[in-house]
């Protein structure tokens, strides 16, 4: 006849053989809440956010909130000042900015790495997507993106004062206007990236190399005007002096040489692909 009767001994040995189901039961419960959380949580559409796509080399996002939130209500400033000026009452109850969100993504793309192929992929798939709104890039991938006419002219924004590029050399970023194959020149010229060189806060705060890197601004975001908004909030948020071990530096003191453009490397006559 069976033992039947409960016992601390009994309970004890059926614990040791279930304990191992037990944990498992409460891993996945965990897992599959995880799971119900990202498919079901609210996700701003692409017109109501700003992604800033930091590429080439490692970037600390976890630390980015605060840029993100100081950023986000810059936006939403620049969309209440637009709104108001087009007679919309932006102190109605009902009335609320567009933008809801700002977020630093990194994506690697290191062309001296073994991943080289598997990072220029992902990339290629980014664009391809049309993910993210401001790319932070090398000169070679910005002459890229103006070569396929992925950049926006920032000259109107410049010229309102929705972004002071500042002392920015600007004609290391000026290029004639791109235009379809098979289109002749208009003979504008436009600028089409900002130099992040004197954004050291990137660093500081991020980890992320600001040198000989670029800010564009991508045609197709669906939000163009307050992403010009977002970048102007950038420069005045992360240019700062550079911070080394506790001790403000320049890249000169480091030996750090601002490489001069080749002219085989640049989009002279700037067709779109």
């Amino acid at each position: 006849m069976p033992n039947t009767k409960l016992s601390k001994a009994l309970l004890k040995n059926h614990y040791q053989y279930t304990k191992a189901i037990y944990l498992g039961i409460i891993v996945a419960a965990v897992m599959i809440a995880d799971v119900l959380f990202t498919v079901t949580a609210y996700r701003s559409p692409g017109n109501r956010t700003v992604d800033i796509e930091l590429v080439g080399v490692y970037a600390d996002t976890e630390k980015a909130a605060p840029f993100e939130q100081i950023a986000l209500e810059a936006g939403q400033a620049f969309e209440r000042a637009r709104d108001e000026a087009a007679g919309i009452d932006v102190n109605a109850a009902n009335y609320e900015p567009a933008l809801e969100q700002v977020q630093f993504l990194t994506m690697m793309y290191d062309m001296t790495s073994e991943d080289a192929y598997y990072d220029q992929q992902r990339y290629m798939v980014s664009l391809a997507a049309n993910e993210g709104d401001i790319f932070i890039v090398e000169r070679p991938m910005m002459n890229d993106l103006i070569r396929q006419g992925l950049a926006v002219d920032l000259t109107p924004y410049i010229e309102s004062g929705v972004i002071k590029p500042g002392d920015r050399d600007l004609s290391r970023v000026t290029y004639p206007e791109t235009v379809d194959d098979g289109q002749p020149a208009t003979g504008k010229e436009c600028i089409y990236a900002l130099q992040t060189d004197s954004m050291a806060g990137l660093w500081n705060e991020l980890q992320y190399d600001f040198r000989d890197r670029y800010m564009v601004l991508m045609v197709y975001s669906d939000n163009i005007d307050t992403s010009a908004a977002v970048m102007q909030s950038l420069i005045e948020q992360f240019e700062v002096p550079l911070i080394v071990q506790g001790e403000e530096v320049t890249l000169n003191e480091l030996g750090y040489v601002d490489p001069a453009p080749t002219e085989a490397a640049e989009p002279t006559a700037a067709p779109a692909q």
